[in-house]
């Protein structure tokens, strides 16, 4: 096999990795980070309400939780490059069809169909391909594909609040099915299953062989082996946690109007939130490159921190809340990359797609319930200093099972 970082030429991964990127900005950019747009517009036409509309993203979610029970083994058993080709066609597709929706229950259709998609392209699609095509730097170019979600988000959402003012909310569905597949798809065949699909090591693999000569293949723990290991279910609670507190991000704005800002300020808010959510990805995946333990301890800490900058220390000054916001962005972003990362160091690669996909499975339901939980809380105590208090605790747990999961992992054997 060829080792194109051996001799410092161009490594196929570097191409594999702005797939990745592409895939992410448009396909769950234009599903995920772009959905709030067509809340307001298409709710009123429609005569419902815009929390009834919401709904198609809280199915859109528990569809993608009941995908992830079986797609890992999707991954492992088929082409990455078939796999991905048709779900960025069914997202184009459920754009399309819902630009010509009637009933608030046609969407909750369509969200079925885009949380199958999303379970194969948002929760496995970079963590899967780049630990096949990178035995180096994996954290930093795993957070780096995980970052374009938002960037998607960054560039389409002005884009598409431009169509849906001058063209109507229709156009804009039709209009991101189009862009979907223009972004998405070309680069969707670029995609291959394994190095060796294209006579290559992995980026950074030195080729190191075995006592018989053979390259050393993929280790770790078996699927079997893990789920029935401690390990596993303390990994699956840390991956539970994890997830629910990125959930207090939909909160922000409506904090920012308990403390009398503008709405304005409350989308400016949310927005520093999503900076540090791209930018923590990146951030965390350099950090994850040198110790797992470390990306760790940033993520909680930032989340513990900067939640608590915004209901404690809110009196000092918007900025101090708009910092706060920034840090908190950065623990959002734990979901996307230390989780997917934490899972590698303690299972390793020999069945990660299967391992990975039940925690993400886990992640994707704990988003699902916590999106709500917050707000029951909010409702039922009348106080976000209750919340964001009990939010903390919940980072405080994430650092603590996090570190039992890692702990245990170091019992379990590689073969």
């Amino acid at each position: 096999m060829k080792n194109d970082q051996k001799t410092g030429r161009f490594h196929f991964a570097y191409l594999i990795a702005a797939a990745c990127c592409a895939i992410s900005a448009a396909s769950v950019g234009l599903t995920i980070s772009c959905a709030g747009i067509f809340f307001d517009p298409v709710s009123a036409e429609l005569g419902v309400g815009k929390g009834d509309f919401a709904v198609y993203m809280s199915i859109l979610l528990f569809a993608s939780t009941l995908t992830l029970t079986v797609a890992g083994k999707v991954y492992a058993k088929y082409n990455a490059r078939t796999i991905i080709l048709i779900n960025v066609i069914i997202v184009s597709l459920s754009f399309a069809a819902m630009s010509a929706l009637n009933s608030v229950y046609q969407f909750y259709a369509a969200g079925v169909f885009l949380g199958i998609a999303m379970a194969f392209l948002f929760f496995l699609l970079v963590p899967t391909v780049i630990n096949r095509w990178f035995k180096a730097r994996v954290g930093f170019f795993m957070g780096l594909c995980s970052a374009f979600t938002g960037v998607g988000g960054i560039l389409f959402n002005p884009l598409g609040a431009y169509v849906i003012t001058n063209y109507g909310w229709r156009t804009g569905y039709l209009s991101f099915a189009i862009l979907n597949l223009a972004l998405a798809l070309p680069f969707a065949l670029v995609i291959k299953n394994f190095p060796g699909d294209k006579g290559l090591r992995p980026y950074g693999d030195t080729g190191d062989a075995s006592p018989d000569g053979k390259p050393v293949g993929a280790t770790g723990v078996s699927y079997s082996t893990a789920v029935r290991g401690g390990a596993f279910y303390i990994t699956l609670l840390f991956g539970f946690l994890i997830a629910f507190l990125t959930t207090v991000n939909f909160y922000l704005p409506s904090y920012a109007g308990s403390l009398g800002l503008s709405l304005t300020l409350g989308a400016a808010i949310a927005s520093a939130s999503m900076v540090g959510n791209t930018a923590g990805k990146v951030l965390l995946g350099a950090i994850n490159d040198r110790s797992v333990v470390l990306g760790l301890t940033f993520t909680t800490a930032c989340g513990f921190i900067g939640i608590g900058m915004m209901i404690f220390l809110a009196k000092a000054g918007v900025w101090v809340v708009l910092a706060g916001a920034v840090l908190y962005g950065i623990s959002y972003a734990g979901m996307a990359v230390q989780t997917p990362l934490t899972v590698r160091k303690i299972f390793g690669n020999r069945n990660y797609s299967q391992i990975y996909s039940t925690i993400a499975m886990v992640a994707a339901f704990s988003t699902a319930i916590g999106s709500a939980a917050w707000g029951f809380v909010v409702d039922k105590t009348g106080s976000y200093a209750v919340t964001f208090s009990l939010a903390m605790g919940v980072a405080v747990l994430t650092f603590v099972f996090g570190g039992l999961s890692l702990r245990s992992g170091k019992k379990l054997r590689h073969d």
